[in-house]
């Protein structure tokens, strides 16, 4: 296949040696091709065999969308949210009738976002969660990643989803199993409720300086938890209610950790080794240690994440306390009270507008 990857962060960079890996002809679209080498290494972290070393070679390197989107029977979107609005306004030129876009992942308001592709008629697909834990070992260069055991995808327009599963468990080499709706993606209790769980009991009551930062994942404690499962819980109550909709794929975090209780999660989440490393988004400044409110963590999944899980639940007319407590705060200490998806523009004000808008 002819296989083209927007993005050369963690996850796009390690896509596309497993891509290559195989021979599949790449393209990676990005705006730093003079970063890049054509030959990139890997190493795959195998359960049970250690290290798996991929060695392969990228077909292209560049800036221009159009070379990059040339002929490619898959478009992977690695981009985070909040900019992924701009790359569809400024590419939606380029886009025909067909043409497969892959969100990965695929919540996050995709949906929304690229409606410029969308009305161009591509077809559009999700992921529900990204398919590598991935960290870039020099960029451009070289990448470090460990696959999920499952993929999970489901389209939003257009398109055969059982052969595009197919397509994906030949890529990426792991099971896929196809979602009966893309609010299945858009519902996933994943990073929008697990980060900012995180970030408001961490900063709730203090974001002053700090002088050593602490691991996101690795220091991870009960108050976190506790915040966690209070989100979930709305969540589950958002899917519980849109009775015309299928959406058991949605499951609880209890269920998806395995974790019944505030400590076991807890223990589960501070115990996953690939993300063991990972540290919390504080940026250096004079003053020491401060939140990065620019960060992906902040910006993505609470405005283009948790946010939209609050409209649904403002739509459905849910209690949902803990969602509002943290959206506040976060709306407060970042000053930015405006939407970044207001899904009243997209035509979503009652319950049936939801099913008519996901209706596939």
């Amino acid at each position: 296949m002819k296989i083209c990857i927007v993005g050369g962060g963690n996850l796009g960079t390690a896509m596309a040696a497993e891509f290559a890996s195989k021979n599949h002809a790449v393209n990676i679209l990005t705006s730093k091709p003079e970063a890049w080498q054509k030959n990139i290494a890997a190493d795959e972290i195998v359960r049970g065999r250690g290290l798996l070393k991929l060695k392969s070679k990228l077909t292209l390197m560049t800036a221009d969308a159009t070379e990059a989107f040339d002929s490619a029977d898959y478009i992977f979107v690695t981009l985070p949210s909040n900019v992924q609005k701009d790359f569809a306004k400024r590419t939606a030129p380029l886009v025909s009738d067909k043409m497969k876009f892959v969100m990965v992942p695929g919540f996050g308001g995709a949906e929304f976002l690229m409606q410029p592709f969308l009305q161009r008629g591509a077809e559009l697909f999700g992921f529900h969660r990204v398919p590598f834990i991935a960290r870039l070992k020099e960029y451009g260069k070289s990448v470090w990643f460990e696959k999920k055991a499952r993929l999970h995808l489901a389209k939003f327009s257009g398109g055969d989803i059982i052969s595009a599963c197919r397509d994906m468990e030949q890529l990426f080499s792991i099971p896929c199993e196809a979602l009966n709706n893309y609010l299945c993606i858009t519902l996933t209790p994943s990073n929008p409720v697990l980060h900012t769980s995180r970030l408001y009991s961490m900063l709730k009551d203090d974001d002053s300086a700090i002088e050593q930062n602490k691991f996101f994942y690795a220091d991870w404690n009960d108050a976190a938890s506790e915040v966690l499962f209070k989100l979930d819980d709305e969540v589950q109550a958002i899917c519980h209610t849109l009775k015309q909709v299928n959406l058991h794929s949605v499951l609880s975090l209890k269920v998806y950790y395995e974790s019944s209780t505030v400590s076991a999660l807890t223990k589960k989440i501070r115990s996953i080794p690939s993300l063991s490393k990972i540290s919390s988004p504080f940026k250096h400044t004079s003053q020491g240690l401060l939140p990065d409110y620019e960060s992906r963590y902040f910006k993505c999944d609470f405005e283009f994440g948790l946010d939209i899980f609050l409209q649904f639940a403002e739509i459905l007319k849910l209690n949902v306390p803990t969602m509002q407590n943290v959206m506040n705060w976060y709306r407060q200490r970042t000053k930015n009270f405006t939407r970044a998806i207001n899904l009243a523009e997209y035509g979503i004000k009652s319950e049936q507008d939801i099913y008519k808008f996901y209706w596939t």
